[in-house]
């Protein structure tokens, strides 16, 4: 563990109902354009707040001569307290990759400033990041063992130094000190013994304390309540954020992103069903509703993504169990309207969609490349944005410790994005510019400037997955106003 001083546990126990964006991936995956440049940045997140980034980037245009990073966080008063950026240096072997390392100091929300320079020119990218510790940095036995035979070396070696220093120190040189000043030098052993020990259990009881505080903070959800209501029309899905934090206004509001101020994932216990939905927020700020999909009595899991005023975002977890013994009756409920971005799926017999190149299985720790092309009645389907993206990905573990929202501009989110590149647009931010749809032409591989894919090609970010278990991934994509979703199954091995 890596925390020392008082500001970051404060920071630690402030902050210790956010998560990630994800739950159980730590690294943040960037797929867009630097002006007009495509590039792809992959973030290693530490884990450990002090920790340290790994940052890889990746160009696809010819004449970058340098890239650099700068983290970038904001204090209360929004001014921006930085270090110099870093510059990321090419990799040998390697075209067009560059690699660099920075320090995350501090909890929050930070923003990777990254510079671009092709000859004359240079272009700018925001990059999202949340710095939080998801776990303990464990040390090795290795390095353990030489500390505790420091430890003892100091502690014996202190008190042998007292001991002589107060026994020969004040006797003329050549003579030996008396029966009564060794006895008194034996004394002072003691209780120099007992003073050091004293000092090392005080230091171990104030220790224990610091790190006690530290894991109960790693990776806890803000607390919500889920209630089913009925009104007698509909059943409503009823979301109450009742953390400490947040009823206290301690927590920074929320920003809505991609237009929606919630955007949930329902997915059963079987993994048969799933719903992408989007709460309403109601005239109780801490209340967001939103009408059930036409789902089967069962037990669900629940993934909702919030992105706060800071930039911060994270996921909120809960699950119920949706039948009718479950289910409170409430005519006060106004029905809810369906937000026209909402889609569910029934079962697993979709197959419009195919999964480029897709393999049984992969290595932890290998990209998994995620094309995928979508056809109606054998042909192309022509694609449209679904949410502002050229399509929607959720990834789950078989027991659910690992779960990923992905689009494909990657894992980070849109308005985070907006809002760090804000604050060096003064204001003036083409969507366009940060937004990358994800539709791919298939004979060059090169982006499309319209909002349509004509040729039914999706392409997300490559994803690194180090834990081996069964995963199942559900894509959505939306092609004649009709929202297309599809799962597919994998297995992740050692």
């Amino acid at each position: 563990m890596i925390c020392t001083l008082n500001k970051f546990i404060l920071c630690a126990i402030i902050l210790s109902c956010f998560l990630n964006a994800d739950i159980g991936h730590n690294n943040v995956v960037y797929e867009g354009k630097a002006g007009d440049i495509p590039l792809r940045v992959f973030v290693q997140l530490p884990g450990v707040v002090p920790g340290l980034a790994d940052i890889s980037v990746r160009v696809f245009a010819d004449g970058v001569n340098k890239v650099t990073v700068q983290p970038q966080k904001q204090d209360k008063d929004r001014k921006s307290k930085s270090p110099p950026a870093d510059v990321a240096e090419p990799v040998q072997g390697e075209n067009n990759l560059f690699s660099a390392q920075l320090w995350l100091m501090d909890f929050g929300s930070y923003n990777l400033d990254m510079k671009i320079y092709q000859g004359q020119r240079v272009e700018r990218v925001s990059i999202p990041v949340n710095s939080i510790a998801t776990k303990v940095a464990v040390m090795n036995q290795a390095t353990s063992s030489i500390l505790w035979v420091l430890l003892g070396v100091l502690f014996f070696g202190g008190i042998n130094i007292i001991r002589v220093g107060y026994k020969d120190s004040t006797e003329p040189p050549g003579t030996e000190p008396g029966q009564t000043k060794r006895k008194r030098s034996y004394i002072v052993t003691a209780i120099t013994l007992l003073f050091f020990s004293a000092i090392i259990y005080g230091g171990k009881n104030w220790w224990d304390k610091i790190d006690l505080a530290y894991q109960q903070n790693i990776f806890q959800s803000l607390e919500n309540k889920v209630n089913i209501l009925n009104n007698g029309q509909a059943d409503h899905i009823s979301i109450e954020i009742v953390d400490e934090l947040w009823v206290q206004g301690r927590i920074a509001d929320l920003i809505p992103d991609h237009g929606k101020i919630m955007h949930m994932y329902i997915i059963s216990d079987t993994y048969e069903q799933l719903a992408h939905i989007h709460p309403t927020r109601t005239d109780d700020r801490n209340v967001f509703i939103a009408k059930m999909p036409p789902f089967e009595n069962g037990t669900y899991h629940l993934y909702m993504d919030l992105t706060h005023e800071t930039g911060f975002s994270h996921t909120m977890t809960n699950t119920f169990t949706y039948n009718t013994e479950n289910t409170i009756y409430d005519p006060t409920i106004l029905t809810i309207e369906r937000d026209p971005d909402d889609s569910w799926m029934l079962n697993t017999n979709e197959d419009r969609i195919t999964w480029k190149e897709k393999q049984p299985a992969y290595n932890a720790g290998d990209d998994i490349a995620l094309q995928f092309k979508v056809s109606n009645n054998g042909t192309p389907a022509v694609l449209e944005p679904y949410i502002s993206m050229g399509g929607h990905a959720a990834l789950l573990k078989n027991d659910r410790s690992v779960f990923v929202h992905l689009h494909p501009v990657g894992t980070i989110s849109m308005a985070s994005q907006e809002m760090f590149q804000e604050n060096y647009t003064q204001g003036v931010l083409d969507k366009e510019d940060i937004c990358f749809f994800g539709f791919a032409d298939d004979s060059t591989g090169n982006y499309f400037n319209s909002n349509t894919s004509p040729n039914g090609e999706v392409n997300f970010p490559a994803i690194k997955l180090g834990m081996p278990g069964n995963y199942a991934i559900w894509v959505q994509v939306k092609s004649a106003g009709e929202v297309i979703t599809q799962k597919f199954d994998f297995e992740v091995i050692l």
